[in-house]
């Protein structure tokens, strides 16, 4: 049996604040496998933020997607290098930048029920800037009372960011739960809406 080859990871700043956008991809296809926002802690440096996100995407990889999981990772970050063919880092490094359409195009894999399927394909037609409710998000799964399976299948996405859960809010307009904590989601939901079409 052919090992396939290391995972492999990328980072971009998200401009004035002191988030870090992080992807782990399969080299092979550049799918992403598992992404996040690094948050520092108090006094703590972003490399070290960085790293401490890694090590949560590998865990949850472990529980989620062992066979993944078992390729493990490549400790050096892919750096965006123009003219090289580079799509996740690229596309990470435009989103950063301004063009908050950028993630769309990214293939992901994830394991998951039908209906997370579902969801998680529903989190990437959210456009950037026009948030949804998790009660609008069970609508568009076509199961207008699965609200909180809506918020399950938010609260289980490993591929945050790239698939868009922090476009998913309360009905009441507030920014809600996220993994990352609600100043990273609503510091992602400002950027794109100061750069939505």
């Amino acid at each position: 049996m052919d090992l396939l080859p290391e995972l492999r990871w990328t980072a971009a700043a998200l401009p004035a604040t002191e988030l870090t956008l992080v992807a782990v991809f399969s080299p092979e296809d550049q799918t992403v496998r598992a992404s996040g926002v690094a948050v520092p802690g108090d006094s703590q440096p972003p490399a070290a933020a960085v790293g401490r996100l890694l090590e949560t995407l590998m865990d949850r990889l472990v529980a989620l997607d062992p066979e993944t999981a078992d390729r493990e990772m490549n400790p050096r970050p892919v750096e965006p290098r123009p003219g090289a063919s580079q799509p996740v880092a690229d596309a990470l490094a435009a989103y950063a930048a301004g063009d908050v359409a950028a993630l769309d195009a990214l293939d992901v894999a994830q394991p998951g029920t039908a209906f997370r399927q579902r969801a998680w394909r529903e989190l990437r037609g959210i456009a950037p800037g026009s948030p949804a409710t998790y009660g609008g998000l069970a609508e568009r799964c076509g199961a207008p009372r699965a609200v909180r399976a809506a918020g399950g299948a938010c609260a289980a996405n490993l591929v945050a960011v790239v698939v868009p859960c922090h476009r998913v809010v309360r009905a009441d307009g507030a920014a809600g739960h996220y993994l990352y904590g609600t100043a990273a989601k609503q510091a992602l939901l400002a950027h794109e809406a100061a750069h939505a079409g």
